[in-house]
C-alpha cells in the first residue's frame, strides 16, 4: 500500500455523487439498478462512479445471473479503503441529500431491482430527468 492507493482511496471519495453511493450502499447491498433509480442520473454516469469506487478498494460487485449488485468492500486489502469507510460511516449522517437518499434506498429495497428495472430505473413518483428542455 502506497501513496498511489492512498490517493485512490481520496479521490475516489472527494466526489460528492460517490459519497452518496457509499452513503446509500451503509444500507446493504444494492443492484445496479437501484442506485441509478435513487440518484436519478444516467446509467453511464452511475457506472463510471461505481467503476472509481470499486477500482479504490471502497466498493465490491457480486454478478447474479444479469444483476450486479454493489456492497461496501469492509474487508478488502486497502488500509485507505477501510478507514474511510469506517470514518464516512459517522459523516453526513444529518445532510438532507442523504436523507432524502436514505429514503429513496428504502423505497429501492422495497421494490426490488426487478420491478426498478421494468421502471425504467426510476422509482415511484419521480420522472427520469432526459436532459431535453
Amino acid at each position: 500500500m502506497g501513496l498511489r492507493d492512498y490517493e485512490s482511496v481520496l479521490k475516489a471519495a472527494a466526489d460528492p455523487t460517490r459519497v452518496r453511493i457509499l452513503k446509500i450502499l451503509e444500507g446493504g447491498e444494492m443492484c445496479v439498478c437501484q442506485v441509478i433509480a435513487i440518484l436519478s442520473l444516467g446509467q453511464s454516469t452511475v457506472s463510471k462512479h461505481l467503476f472509481l469506487l470499486r477500482a479504490a478498494g471502497l466498493i465490491k460487485d457480486r454478478r447474479d445471473r444479469k444483476w450486479v449488485h454493489y456492497s461496501l468492500d469492509r474487508g478488502g486489502d486497502s488500509p485507505y479503503a477501510a478507514r474511510m469507510l469506517r470514518n464516512l460511516r459517522g459523516w453526513l449522517n444529518d445532510d438532507p441529500v442523504v436523507a432524502k437518499d436514505r429514503e429513496r434506498a428504502a423505497m429501492a429495497r422495497a421494490i426490488g431491482p426487478m420491478a426498478i428495472c421494468e421502471r425504467k430505473m426510476t422509482l415511484p413518483g419521480r420522472r427520469r430527468k432526459t436532459g431535453k428542455r
